[in-house]
């Protein structure tokens, strides 16, 4: 059970999840930036049990479902997990997938020990403050030697948007998107990321700093010669030791 102060400061998308999911597919940081990168790191998953953490309106899940995958995902925004169930209705891979209203930051009482081939986390991980209990269960039910793909945000990229007094800390910012609206989530170093990983007992196998696509400097030039500088996405594949 999360402590009373981060249930107040947790943030949930059901109140932008109808723009969210009407505009994702399309947002070049999304479709031309985080989502290939991810891909170019994920493992084989034809055959796989995989967990998509934060699944948001299905477009991994159904990306996985294609490779191959039995998918379980999982959203703490029951409007986005309907979003999901109508994206993977569509793509007719409803026995491939099930969707769950569920909160990372919670058990996953649902689904049992070591049964998870692999977990994908696709820009999920920064709306949680303590990782500790959410990488412990990730641990629990992932098979021997599975493995968690993640992506977040940079801490450079938000270091240098919300110039912290403390870059150190770990903290609670506000972020306006004009295609959605306002979005709370936990700015954190590098040096917290990497620690969290090693304590939960994972061992980084890929860490990538990525460049957006050529379509995203087509469409957004001024935004990709400010990923040159600062990266916006911060991508780790992990596994079990």
């Amino acid at each position: 059970m999360q402590p009373p102060e981060q249930r107040k400061t947790a943030f949930n998308y059901d109140a932008i999840a109808d723009a969210y999911a009407a505009g994702v597919d399309s947002a070049p940081y999304n479709a031309l930036y985080e989502r290939p990168a991810t891909l170019q790191l994920l493992p084989d998953v034809a055959g796989a049990r995989v967990l998509d953490a934060g699944c948001a309106a299905g477009w991994y899940s159904v990306e996985l479902a294609r490779r191959g995958a039995t998918v379980i995902g999982v959203d703490s925004s029951a409007t986005l997990v309907e979003h999901a169930k109508r994206r993977v209705a569509a793509a007719k891979l409803g026995d491939q997938i099930e969707l769950h209203v569920a909160d990372l930051s919670e058990p996953l009482d649902f689904i049992a020990d070591h049964t998870i081939d692999g977990i994908v986390s696709s820009l999920v991980l920064h709306y949680i403050r303590d990782w500790g209990p959410t990488l412990g269960e990730f641990r629990r039910i992932l098979k021997p030697a599975g493995w968690l793909l993640f992506s977040t945000h940079h801490p450079s990229a938000d270091a240098k948007r919300f110039e912290p007094e403390r870059y150190l800390d770990t903290e609670l910012l506000d972020d306006y998107w004009e295609w959605v609206g306002t979005v709370r989530f936990f700015r954190r170093p590098l040096s917290a990321v990497i620690q969290s990983i090693a304590d939960a007992g994972f061992v980084i196998e890929k860490l990538v700093e990525p460049l957006p696509t050529e379509e995203f400097r087509r469409q957004k030039p001024k935004s990709y010669k400010n990923a040159l500088r600062w990266p916006e996405f911060l991508i780790l594949r992990c596994r079990l030791l």
